[in-house]
């Protein structure tokens, strides 16, 4: 047995407050699998908050497909009933030596008996979130991942910018690099200027709210993009495009296990492993036929905002719309 092999644990808890550490912890464990698995035909994803405990059991009782490990993934476990998560402590207890289970959640109660089968097997780990005074040390190194060098000072203005939130930093040092170009040293004034080039709302705030049937925040999000310049006709297009995704998301989710849409999602729409969910989540608020009626609404508003003197009187109607549920 190799040693990749023999170190994999059977059932996994993946824990903390921040949703990219454990992201980046999950996918660390899926690179350590790809090299014994197929993951196109061995891997099984679910969401705790919809997902059913047989279904999960059953997907890491199914042996691998001409592989040597099966993976099931479980993201929001904490959102579980305390009953579904007995039946996998069950399950922990006597697991399928086959599959690697890797439950994820934001926290999970020492006292439980999940938390103890997991524990028993050596499979917790916990990823806190750096404090509040490290958060600085935390941009350096995260910078230092994409091969650029800043300093303090210029990481600190970063997180004065942005706040103490892993997620959101990572994104805008993303930008960053991406403004910068080659350079291999950013200095504060670098930093400085692209914070004041990208706007405190972006479209795509405006777009997430749009997707998360928020209409007031959505509309909230329109007036500082058209404070900032943007143009409303721009906006417009990339709103459709994100109710196209949409729909094409939903169509795609209801061919089979959600885990399997997940991947074909990243590849179909060309987004990232995180967008995806995101992607799916905001599809689960909408019905196919609302998503095509949006997409009608859109066609039917950007003609009145050509021929009309209150084009975004015309585009805040259709956002209402969209956003009413």
């Amino acid at each position: 047995m190799s040693t990749t092999l023999s170190d994999l644990k059977p059932v996994y808890l993946i824990h903390g407050p921040e949703e990219l550490l454990l992201e980046q912890a999950v996918e660390r464990l899926k690179k350590r699998l790809a090299e014994v698995a197929d993951l196109d035909y061995n891997l099984s994803m679910f969401d705790g908050d919809t997902a059913d405990v047989d279904a999960i059991v059953a997907a890491a009782n199914t042996l691998p497909f001409m592989s040597e490990r099966r993976l099931v993934i479980v993201r929001r476990a904490d959102r579980m009933s305390t009953d579904a998560l007995g039946a996998l402590a069950a399950y922990a207890a006597d697991p399928n030596t086959d599959t690697v289970l890797v439950l994820v959640a934001a926290k999970l109660a020492k006292n439980l008996r999940i938390y103890k089968a997991i524990d028993a097997l050596g499979g917790v780990s916990e990823f806190k979130a750096p404090s509040k005074k490290d958060y600085p040390r935390t941009v350096i190194e995260m910078f230092a991942e994409r091969g650029k060098r800043v300093g303090l000072d210029a990481a600190e203005v970063l997180v004065r910018a942005v706040g103490h939130d892993l997620r959101r930093l990572s994104i805008e040092i993303d930008k960053v690099v991406a403004f910068t170009g080659d350079e291999d040293t950013l200095s504060r004034a670098e930093i400085e200027q692209v914070m004041s080039t990208t706007a405190p709302t972006s479209v795509f705030d405006f777009t997430d709210a749009l997707g998360g049937r928020d209409g007031r925040t959505a509309l909230r999000r329109l007036a500082a993009l058209l404070d900032e310049g943007e143009s409303i006709y721009g906006i417009h297009a990339l709103s459709v495009r994100h109710i196209r995704n949409l729909l094409s998301v939903s169509a795609l989710s209801s061919r089979g296990e959600r885990g399997a849409a997940l991947g074909e999602i990243m590849r179909e729409v060309g987004v990232r492993d995180w967008q995806a969910r995101t992607l799916l989540r905001q599809a689960d608020r909408f019905t196919p036929s609302e998503l095509v009626d949006a997409l009608r609404g859109a066609a039917q508003a950007e003609a009145e905002m050509k021929t009309s003197r209150e084009s975004r009187l015309a585009f805040e109607r259709w956002i209402i719309a969209v956003c009413d549920d």
